[in-house]
């Protein structure tokens, strides 16, 4: 499982330098503008909200059932059962996307009214040009999955990388080779075009790893297969959970675009600082230990499951909490590292603005980083209905924070921001809490013992982080990208060596098995 993680996790880094150099690219040639907002509305609340949400309800329903095959040696039953569901997808995907291509304008124009009609007429042609990655991506879900399956991790990570890379070549040929003019609105066709190739290529690399399989597939539409109608039973609460959380989506490019133009750029931009240190590691853990959660709950072996949901969260939180904290503290720098460059379009009240969105999400991240493990637990178990009933009850909560933030108290990015990590810190909570009956016994006192000392690590790192950073502050003084790394780093680091020192006086469990890790591997390596 580590090895597995740690595979993901090197491909996911790559994507996310590809994703990171993208935003770069879309910063510096547009800026926080309407024509970004367009790109941002078709790709975030079309394009990948379609595939992400279709991917959030195959992944619970087809995984297990698709592993208890495997474990009861059924292999070639698993298949047929494999053949109907892809089919399945294929028919419904093909029939979403040609509904979004033919009644893009339509589609457009109600759902985003707010919106310049020089930026609807925009969005309309996004649309069109990468909506057929909606079929691409959703299929390649299915190999993804079946891959999982077989705990064979690499080439899906492998594609979601190339995936990021093709988007990021994208922008940067098309533009740099002047196919598209950077200076105009209209060049943010560009990403649209890496979104369709990009979409492609996810589901043609994977393809390959399971050649030697697909001679078990053969293209049904069998619906009355038991199992897939135990699959369609599984589905009603994750639908639930999806029209809820694409509500979620929605409502906050639609708050965004009220409050002003831009104001949704600034919303995502500051997402993306933040996901900068969440989608690695936690993700990979999420996606490697629900086939092992799958057989463990099929065996119902309830102590195994409950020392590793131990395992995960303390990991999670010692790791993700300092993060959080010195994110917040280094916000500002950290967004015109990212975002600001001396000759582009993003200027430093851009960065302030993008800084809001930051500090909110960034509280979030110990939330952020443990749901979708969590969620697999629940998924394990064949309980599809609690964490997507809790997660529907906490995106209306949502909703109405966004509502209020905007529209009554005349708020945008920070408020709206705040939102999700207020619904998802609540969310994670109950789950945590209902989950408590149905796995082995958790010793209380330890994890409460554990917290303690992680607060009391954080603590301290921050009052050192807030000491120093004075003491560099003349490296932001007409500072360029590598000034603002040099401070990030160099505040950052001295926090970080004053959060280990603390955990090893407080001897967190945590940090003395990663060292002792390191000692026995060095003795090894002699």
């Amino acid at each position: 499982m580590t090895l597995a993680v740690l595979v993901i996790s090197i491909f996911m880094f790559l994507g996310k330098i590809a994703g990171f150099i993208k935003e770069v690219l879309i910063a510096k040639y547009w800026g926080v503008s309407g024509g970004v907002d367009a790109f941002k509305v078709v790709y975030n609340s079309i394009v990948f909200l379609v595939y992400s949400k279709i991917e959030k309800l195959l992944r619970p329903t087809y995984l297990p059932i698709f592993v208890k095959y495997r474990e009861a040696g059924e292999e070639g039953e698993g298949w047929r059962f494999a053949s109907i569901v892809a089919t399945l997808s294929f028919v419904v995907m093909s029939a979403i996307t040609a509904a979004c291509l033919v009644f893009a304008p339509v589609i457009i124009r109600l759902g985003w009214p707010e919106m310049g009609s020089a930026d609807q007429k925009l969005a309309v042609s996004l649309l069109r040009i990468s909506g057929g990655a909606m079929l691409m991506l959703v299929m390649s879900v299915m190999t993804e999955l079946t891959l999982h399956a077989y705990k064979r991790f690499t080439a899906p990570a492998l594609a979601d990388a190339m995936m990021k890379l093709t988007l990021m070549l994208a922008i940067g040929g098309l533009i740099g080779f002047g196919i598209y003019p950077a200076d105009e609105p209209r060049g943010i066709k560009a990403a649209a075009i890496g979104v369709l190739a990009g979409g492609t290529l996810r589901l043609l690399l994977q393809i390959p790893a399971l050649w030697g399989k697909l001679r078990g597939f053969v293209p049904s539409l069998r619906i009355s297969h038991p199992q897939v109608l135990r699959m369609l039973s599984l589905m009603p609460p994750v639908i639930v959970g999806i029209v809820f959380s694409s509500a979620r989506t929605y409502f906050d490019s639609r708050f965004s675009t009220y409050a002003g133009e831009g104001v949704y750029t600034a919303l995502d931009f500051g997402r993306k600082v933040s996901d900068m240190v969440i989608l690695i590691m936690p993700l990979a853990v999420s996606l490697v230990v629900y086939p092992y959660l799958s057989e463990w709950a099929a065996r119902d072996d309830r102590k195994r499951l409950a020392d590793s949901l131990v395992a995960m969260t303390r990991a999670m939180a010692f790791i993700f909490v300092p993060i959080a904290v010195g994110l917040m503290l280094l916000a500002l720098p950290a967004v015109q590292f990212v975002y600001q460059d001396a000759q582009g379009a993003f200027t430093y009240d851009d960065a302030v603005l993008v800084r809001r969105g930051v500090v909110a999400y960034a509280a979030g991240i110990p939330f952020f980083a443990v749901e979708g493990s969590i969620n697999k637990w629940y998924f394990a178990l064949s309980d599809t209905a609690t964490p997507n009933y809790v997660g529907a009850a906490m995106a209306v909560l949502h909703i109405l924070i966004g509502y209020i933030g905007v529209y009554r108290l005349r708020r945008n990015v920070g408020v709206l921001a705040l939102a999700l990590t207020v619904s998802k810190g609540l969310k994670v909570a109950l789950l945590y809490g209902l989950l408590r009956g149905r796995i082995g016994e958790i010793d209380s006192r330890a994890v409460y013992l554990f917290a303690a000392k992680l607060v009391i690590s954080t603590a301290v790192m921050a009052v050192v982080i807030v000491a120093v950073g004075p003491q560099f502050s003349s490296l932001l003084v007409d500072a360029g990208r590598l000034q603002r790394l040099i401070y990030i780093t160099l505040c950052g680091s001295i926090g970080a060596v004053a959060y280990g020192i603390t955990a090893a006086i407080l001897r967190i469990e945590e940090l003395s098995e990663v060292a002792g890790y390191v000692k026995s591997k060095l003795r090894r390596s002699k």
